[in-house]
């Protein structure tokens, strides 16, 4: 006997039009939802306008969802369109600022691992916007090659070779604040 897929209940009850379907899906993705866009977009009120048109779009549109929905990554796919929507709408693409959410959301179990946290962020916020959404996606909210695959409307290959690009960027700005840190230290 197969198991049925994790959102194959809350996919049910938005096809029914029964409000409970929206809600076992807020109570699932809101967090990382809102998550994902704060870092995207690098600024909470910009993330959290964001976020009500993602779920208003789950509102409007839960019934016509096909039952073999990936239910995660079309919100995900919906919360980045509605980014790049709101980027394109304005005259410059919009540039994240070091955001410390997931500091805020995670809980280091040492100086040592916020520090780390947040050297993380600041790395993610300085890559560009392609880079930044893959590892966001993939690394950070854990949708694998083909969720993100269907999120950026790509096929798996160029989604894992955009990976490991994006990874080997990260760990060169990681690199980068690591000289820069060892070196305001020797000034100290």
């Amino acid at each position: 006997m197969s198991e049925a897929p994790p959102d194959q209940d809350a996919l049910l009850l938005l096809q029914q039009g029964d409000p409970r379907g929206f809600d076992l899906a807020y109570v699932r993705y809101a967090e990382r939802i809102f998550g994902f866009l704060v870092r995207l977009s690098g600024s909470r009120a910009l993330a959290q306008d964001l976020f009500q048109q993602t779920f208003m779009r789950l509102a409007e549109a839960g019934a016509r969802l096909r039952a073999d929905s990936d239910l995660r990554a079309w919100l995900f796919a919906v919360a980045r369109n509605a980014f790049h929507s709101h980027a394109r709408s304005r005259s410059s693409e919009a540039r994240a600022d070091a955001t410390l959410f997931a500091a805020e959301r995670m809980t280091a179990s040492s100086p040592d691992g916020r520090l780390a946290l947040a050297e993380l962020e600041r790395a993610l916020a300085g890559l560009n916007a392609g880079d930044r959404e893959l590892l966001l996606l993939f690394g950070v909210e854990g949708l694998s090659y083909p969720e993100v695959a269907v999120v950026l409307e790509l096929d798996q290959v160029t989604v894992r070779k955009r990976v490991s690009r994006a990874r080997a960027r990260l760990a060169e700005a990681l690199d980068d604040d690591a000289r820069v840190m060892s070196k305001s230290r020797l000034r100290e």
